[in-house]
């Protein structure tokens, strides 16, 4: 009986883990088999995004009567809605920070996991035709070996069954650090630092996936190359989301 890719890659997966146990992404404790997400001493560090939240962006906000943040109301918005799974503070921020700059490259797997357990539902609900991640410069995909982003796109893609274009859209432009400017910077930082690869045409719903949400620039951005080639619905997804500055 010939299994198929997905089950494969499963059983080559748990075999791996079997030889080098999981350990928790947060304090690296050893882990069992099982275990997808932290250890017990950990699980209660991890700050999940909690109600109410903002109706465009999901970031959680004090005013129960506000339908949207600071930043919804004072910037352009053209993605229908955003689904972050944690808030970007304690060490979540270092596990991210490992994921994306130390080579953490497993951690893929634990960040979609908790998306689909924060968000899972209210993703499928919108249905989305594919998953596309925020892609990183040439200069930087070399240097690093990966993109974050791609990875966590495809984890998420293999357990939603949702297809994913890596390629869709293009950084052409390796622009200076966003953590570094302020919001109407970013936004200019960002204006022509995306091209789109000629594909995204065929498709009129796309989920946007990132690591970590700040002021929304870089998928406003990327929602805008999306809408004027076509695409109907954008919405974006991402492991963290910050307060924005």
């Amino acid at each position: 009986m010939r299994l198929s890719r997905n089950r494969a890659k499963k059983i080559i997966k748990y075999a791996g883990r079997m030889l080098y146990p999981p350990t928790c992404p947060l304090c690296q404790r050893v882990l069992e088999i099982d275990n997808m997400g932290t250890c017990e001493e950990c699980v209660g560090l991890i700050s999940y995004v909690q109600q109410p939240s903002c109706l465009r962006c999901g970031k959680e906000i004090a005013d129960e009567e506000a339908e949207l943040c600071e930043d919804c109301t004072n910037y352009e918005r053209t993605y229908i809605k955003g689904f972050p799974a944690m808030n970007y503070i304690g060490p979540v921020t270092k596990c991210v920070a490992s994921f994306k700059y130390n080579n953490r490259r497993d951690l893929a797997d634990f960040f979609a996991n908790e998306i689909i357990k924060c968000c899972g539902h209210e993703i499928l609900d919108v249905s989305p035709e594919i998953f596309v991640p925020i892609p990183v410069h040439k200069s930087k995909l070399k240097k690093r070996g990966y993109n974050q982003a791609e990875l966590l796109a495809k984890s998420l893609g293999e357990r939603l069954d949702i297809p994913v274009e890596a390629n869709l859209i293009i950084r052409s432009t390796n622009t200076m650090p966003q953590k570094k400017l302020d919001n109407e910077e970013r936004e200019k930082n960002l204006k022509k630092a995306f091209i789109s690869s000629g594909e995204i045409v065929k498709y009129k719903r796309v989920m946007l996936v990132d690591d970590i949400y700040t002021t929304g620039a870089t998928i406003e951005t990327c929602t805008k190359l999306l809408k004027e080639n076509g695409v109907s619905e954008v919405y974006y997804t991402s492991i963290c989301i910050g307060k924005g500055y």
